[in-house]
């Protein structure tokens, strides 16, 4: 079986978080296009549910201390939602793939299952993308280059 060379990234703890909410995504999503038992259908929507709501946290504590670093640092949306220039490249490759991932795992349940529950999961990448650049990713400080 192939392993997976995770990136030696500060704050590697919500990119592995990303990569099994994406797993969990994924398998349900296969069961989901196989089974459409009660069970099943519970446990898709409980798995969309927690990413959801999980991402949604998540967003929401990485915006809030978005927000207080922005008082000593320039903390622009393109760096911090999508680690535009504020991320090493490795971090960047591997959280955006991800949630594209998960974009793209949530359009294939709109075909296998009713209703499509999936489609609010990818919140779970969002909003892990959005905690790991408010704490980790590089922004100049405030009064350079003539903002301030």
């Amino acid at each position: 079986m192939a392993r997976i060379a995770l990136p030696d990234i500060e704050g590697r703890g919500l990119l592995v978080a990303d990569l099994v909410g994406t797993a969990a995504l994924a398998a349900v999503t296969l069961l989901l296009a196989v089974s459409n038992a009660d069970a099943v259908v519970v446990l898709g929507l409980a798995v969309a549910v927690v990413l959801f709501v999980g991402g949604t946290v998540a967003w929401t504590i990485g915006f809030l201390r978005a927000v207080g670093r922005s008082r000593e640092e320039q903390v622009d949306l393109a760096g911090l939602f999508y680690l535009t220039g504020s991320a090493p490249l490795e971090a960047r490759t591997w959280f955006l793939r991800t949630w594209f991932a998960q974009m793209a795992i949530a359009a294939g349940a709109v075909a296998v299952s009713r209703p499509p529950f999936a489609v609010m999961a990818p919140v779970w990448g969002i909003g892990l993308i959005t905690w790991w650049g408010s704490r980790h990713a590089t922004f100049p400080p405030r009064g350079a280059g003539g903002d301030g």
